[in-house]
């Protein structure tokens, strides 16, 4: 809250004095950006105050609108826009832009749209000397978009020109296609699984609304009235993900050579195909189901704004699909027409990259994702897409879909030996995906030879293995077994290493990272699980292991044992610990079975040993525990050092 209370003397002679050197509003306005960057609001509040009495100071005002916008003091900003006015200083444009952006940060208080449109409606006064530009207007939609309002969105959208300066630009369409998609995702949540009928319709509506709004916008492009980016063409292409047709899927591709001038690496629905003869020669044009089913208009459906006559609101709800509607203008939204050169076609990167591979995905067009892939991040090519993670992870994706573990470690092996940059998008997710495509390529007698050097980039990468990762690798190793147990054993002996250090991992833990039981419990079951593998081997192979083959199983099986055998004991004296540390058991009932042979024993460096082990287990201290030895050699007459 604004301080109400009248400044003592003192006070107000240090800011007169301050004031003397801060007549130009351009130093006042830096002054009040360092104040409130030390978080000194209520002197810059003070300041900029008294000097309203002398000079113009509304940059100074934005800033402290801004400030408590930032720091989500949504009343005290409208407090401050009030105060600015009632102290004669006038809001220029920037002040409504600072307002309504601040609202659409908060949309969840319930007075930020009704406090936006307020404010923008205001600025249509005749008295208001600001008169609002497309940039407040889109401020306004984002709020309304924010807050899940299609009708207060629709509200200020119609009021738009078609030409001049409020017309409707490129962030204009990209905010109503944006609250489009997020309203309809929105709203499924609201219905139950066995609603899909539902859902598929309100997606369905969404998608032609969307496509209704596409038609608006390329002919302004044509024209050059706006210019289209690539958040604009994902905005529309992440709209067309939500159509449950073929048709929406592959719109996409067609979007992108629309606008983007990316050749489609598929054959695109409508276009016959042709069966021809050994010798080439034509026999006759195929049509798709696909095309067929477009054809008549089953994968467009026409969206009504009103009910259709005769019939009432509940009534409209209640049936399950209406009837379709064949919409050629619709459908042929995206092909792509001869247009003038001097247009200008938007530049694809990461989000486009992403897009494409989601829709060759939906269209199950494997070989044409990897045609998009490289394509478009060719560094010679005419795109040059820098790839981030999520691309690659995208990418991996679609290789797993065509169990394509070779190409899958080929990129793993790029990502490696590339730049620091790319070596620090190699992740824990980005191991299992590549495992995962191996895994489903487990048929291949080569598999082996492809998951092996994921594994060693896994170990050279992270900083510790991962749990995962490991067990694909493992239960992919054993499903080798019937083929060739030899690709199993080289398997198993390339796992020795990551094996080693997830013990560490589980016995010494991070500098960073805490090891929870969870963890430990996981590897200690993967741990007996790895053992299973080496006894399969073993009964696989029977009299064709050689000795130094059996030596290496044996001596393998025996520590992993010991290691888990330990492990196991290691948490249930800890959980024992624990009971007895909250008294839910006694203390004598948690002692060990080393407690029981001090007590049989009465001298000798056993006894300290072992007393000092039993009192370790129960949780004394090292320095009573120092104390205690020190007695009982006193007592039998020890003097050597204890250890």
């Amino acid at each position: 809250m604004v301080r109400g209370n009248a400044l003592n003397l003192k006070k107000q002679k240090q800011l007169d004095t301050e004031l003397v050197y801060l007549q130009d509003p351009l130093k006042l306005a830096e002054n009040t950006i360092a104040l409130l960057r030390n978080d000194d609001n209520e002197k810059a509040h003070d300041l900029v105050r008294r000097a309203s009495k002398r000079i113009p100071c509304t940059v100074s005002w934005n800033h402290l609108v801004d400030y408590a916008m930032s720091t989500g003091s949504v009343k005290r900003a409208v407090h401050i826009y009030n105060e600015m006015k009632k102290r004669a200083q006038k809001p220029d444009a920037h002040t409504y832009t600072i307002l309504l952006r601040g609202l659409s940060w908060h949309p969840h208080l319930k007075d930020s749209l009704p406090l936006a449109l307020k404010v923008y409606h205001s600025m249509f006064a005749e008295d208001c000397p600001i008169k609002p530009n497309i940039i407040h207007t889109n401020a306004v939609l984002k709020v309304c978009a924010m807050a899940r309002d299609m009708d207060a969105l629709w509200g200020v959208a119609a009021k738009l020109p078609q030409k001049g300066p409020g017309a409707p630009n490129n962030l204009t369409f990209t905010t109503i296609l944006n609250a489009i998609r997020a309203i309809a995702w929105h709203n499924d949540k609201d219905l139950r699984d066995e609603d899909w009928e539902e859902k598929s319709l309100r997606r369905q509506r969404a998608v032609v609304q969307g496509r209704k709004i596409w038609e608006e916008i390329i002919p302004r492009w044509r024209s050059g009235d706006i210019f289209i980016d690539e958040e604009l063409v994902c905005a529309m292409g992440r709209l067309l993900l939500l159509g449950s047709t073929e048709r929406d899927y592959d719109d996409i591709l067609s979007l992108a050579e629309q606008v983007m001038g990316i050749p489609r690496q598929k054959r695109q629905l409508g276009e016959p195909r042709e069966i021809t003869d050994g010798e080439g020669t034509s026999l006759v044009t195929e049509e798709s189901t696909v095309d067929r089913a477009s054809r008549h208009g089953s994968s467009l459906l026409e969206v009504y704004n009103d009910h259709p006559e005769g019939m009432d609101e509940d009534e409209t709800s209640s049936l399950s699909t209406p009837a379709p509607v064949i919409n050629t203008a619709l459908a042929n939204i995206f092909r792509p027409k001869s247009s003038s050169p001097n247009i200008s076609m938007a530049r694809p990167g990461r989000n486009t990259l992403s897009l494409v591979l989601d829709a060759c995905i939906s269209l199950r067009a494997v070989p044409s994702a990897q045609s998009y892939w490289g394509l478009l991040t060719d560094p010679s090519g005419p795109y040059n897409v820098c790839p981030d993670s999520e691309n690659y992870h995208m990418y991996l994706r679609v290789l797993r879909v065509q169990r394509a573990s070779k190409a899958a470690c080929d990129l793993i092996q790029d990502m490696h030996s590339g730049d620091l940059k790319l070596m620090q998008l190699l992740q824990p997710k980005t191991f299992r995906i590549a495992f995962s495509a191996c895994v489903r390529n487990k048929a291949s007698p080569r598999v082996m030879e492809h998951a092996t050097p994921i594994l060693h980039i896994m170990c050279k990468t992270l900083a510790q293995p991962d749990l995962k990762c490991l067990e694909m690798f493992r239960d992919l190793a054993s499903s080798q077994v019937q083929r060739d147990f030899h690709i199993t054993l080289n398997a198993l002996r390339e796992m020795e290493t990551s094996v080693r250090l997830l013990r560490n991992y589980v016995n010494y833990g991070n500098e960073d990272v805490v090891v929870d039981d969870v963890t430990k419990t996981a590897a200690t079951d993967f741990a007996r699980r790895l053992l299973g593998v080496f006894d399969k081997v073993r009964q696989t192979a029977g009299d064709r292991l050689e000795r130094g083959e059996k030596n290496y199983i044996m001596a393998q099986k025996s520590a992993l044992d010991l290691w888990a055998q330990r492990r196991v004991k290691i948490m249930k004296e800890g959980k024992r610990y624990q009971r007895m540390r909250s008294g839910q058991i006694p203390r004598s009932a948690g002692m060990p079975l080393v407690r029981k042979k001090v007590e049989r024993w009465t001298s000798g460096k056993h006894t300290l040993k072992l007393e000092d082990r039993a009192e370790k287990a129960l949780g004394v201290g090292r320095r009573k525990r120092m104390q205690r030895a020190e007695e009982a050699r006193e007592r039998s007459g020890e003097f050597d050092e204890f250890v």
